[in-house]
């Protein structure tokens, strides 16, 4: 029968390298990553506003942009959603 003190010993060593594994991960998901930044203008109603945001993928980043961009530069949600659907003024794009 282990003793109360191997146990505990055991489960400290257990706990220890599962920790480590989880930070390993994280880590190495989070590292590995490509990033992709992009500087969208957007222009709507005689208003203009750019952004440089990164994202996992072009497509991400340039929707991300362009939406934010389009909060500053429009007053409500139907305005919001029409600026959305109009194309950027500019994109520049480039893989970090």
């Amino acid at each position: 029968m282990p003793t109360p003190r191997k146990s505990n010993y055991k489960a400290a060593i257990v706990t220890v390298v599962f920790g480590v594994v989880m930070m390993g991960i994280i880590a190495y998901e989070t590292m590995g990553l490509r990033q992709v930044e992009c500087e969208v203008c957007m222009e709507f109603e005689g208003r203009k506003k750019c952004l440089l945001v990164k994202g996992e993928s072009e497509e991400n980043a340039m929707q991300t942009a362009k939406d934010n961009a389009c909060s500053f530069i429009t007053n409500g949600r139907a305005e919001g959603f029409r600026c959305s659907s109009t194309p950027p003024a500019s994109v520049k794009c480039m893989t970090l």
